[in-house]
């Protein structure tokens, strides 16, 4: 059996990048387990686990999710009364993605909950709104033929007033759709006809909308954008960006840097590493070379290095992953500034002459007639 890697003294925190392909978060959690199992902290919260995985969820895309799963489960409980209301949240909701230039296809799904249940409690207006509206999103095989075939295609502007509208957003120049099609930018004069209307706007990450019935006496619409981005949408941005491969060490310690951590296991493709260094003062690397780099069935391993790692760091040992510190000659003068070079010739010979001359000073005092010894006692 493999030995079990001793627990860390604290509970070093990891980060788990989950560079692709894309499986739903499934071996993001294994890895994370593995983490986990061995002691270890995982980083996680605020959307930081899907920004690391190269992925943004902004809010109004939880937001949208969570209404078509509930109009979802109305609809199939037979409630259309609360599916209808749930998909009337996702249409406004992706109405305001759709003019932000994101791909929306939740709004044909909603709009075919709607017209099915609009069917069903034979309400023949709504039925037909919410027909003309799919056929504008580009249609629904959800919606059965014989349903289709009760609601063909009509001018919309038929018997319709037009009433002139100037719309406004508290950003200049965004995006307008007037029943999920552009418009304009805002500030926006235009004309809508009598009527139910989803109007929606959007400048960047910041999106609006606005969805009811138009009257003669309202001639102005404002807008408010609300910002949407996640809180991690530019770490996200950054990860997407390496298109699944792991990058250079400096690019790395961005991230290391962006989310405070020391070491972290990356996933691309099968294959897992095992990445960190000791501080910010040195860019990441892999850690113990190729015994770092491993499968997916030996996250469990990688994250045993990982532990053996930070142990030595936070007990002040030499890292085996860093070359010792041996000062050679060479290396010893560029660093004094001057090479070690051999004695020259004329300091033994100072040497010399120095010797010889205290050599006869001692002979001298021995030999002469007058030398008065003096012995020196020390009790």
């Amino acid at each position: 059996m493999p030995k079990a890697p001793r627990a860390p003294k604290t509970r070093e925190r990891v980060a788990v990048l989950d560079l692709g392909p894309a499986d739903g978060g499934a071996i993001r959690q294994r890895l994370a387990g593995a983490v986990l199992g061995a002691g270890l902290t995982v980083v996680s919260g605020d959307g930081v686990e899907e920004a690391l995985a190269g992925e943004a969820a902004d809010k109004d895309a939880v937001q949208l999710a969570a209404a078509i799963t509930l109009a979802q489960r109305a609809f199939g409980e037979l409630d259309c009364k609360a599916a209808t209301a749930a998909a009337t949240t996702a249409i406004g909701i992706g109405s305001a993605r759709q003019a932000a230039q994101l791909a929306v296809p939740e709004l044909a799904r909603a709009w075919t909950y709607v017209l099915l249940c609009a069917d069903r409690a034979s309400d023949f207006d709504g039925a037909v709104r919410a027909a003309t509206y799919l056929r504008t999103l580009g249609g629904s095989g959800d919606v059965p033929a014989d349903v289709w075939a009760k609601y063909p295609a009509i001018d919309a502007l038929l018997d319709h007033d037009l009433y002139p509208l100037e719309i406004t957003t508290d950003a200049p120049g965004a995006e307008v759709w007037i029943d999920f099609e552009r418009k304009g930018v805002s500030p926006l004069k235009t004309f809508v006809a009598s009527g139910e209307h989803v109007i929606a706007a959007a400048s960047g990450t910041r999106r609006g909308w606005a969805a009811g019935k138009a009257v003669k006496t309202q001639t102005t619409l404002a807008i408010p954008l609300t910002e949407q981005a996640a809180a991690n949408h530019a770490l996200a941005a950054r990860v997407a960006g390496w298109s699944g491969a792991v990058p250079d060490p400096t690019e790395l310690g961005i991230v290391f840097d962006e989310v405070n951590v020391r070491v972290a296991l990356i996933r691309h493709g099968e294959s897992v590493e095992a990445w960190g260094r000791i501080g910010r003062s040195e860019p990441p690397r892999r850690l113990g070379g190729d015994d770092g780099l491993g499968t997916l069935t030996e996250a469990d391993r990688l994250a045993a290095l990982i532990v053996d790692r930070v142990q030595i760091w936070n007990d002040h040992a030499p890292d085996p992953d860093q070359p010792l510190l041996v000062e050679d000659p060479k290396t010893r003068a560029a660093r004094r500034g001057k090479a070690d070079e051999p004695t020259r010739w004329w300091v033994y010979g100072a040497l010399i002459g120095a010797a010889a001359v205290g050599l006869g000073v001692m002979y001298a005092n021995d030999h002469a007639d007058n030398t008065q010894r003096i012995e020196l006692h020390y009790p």
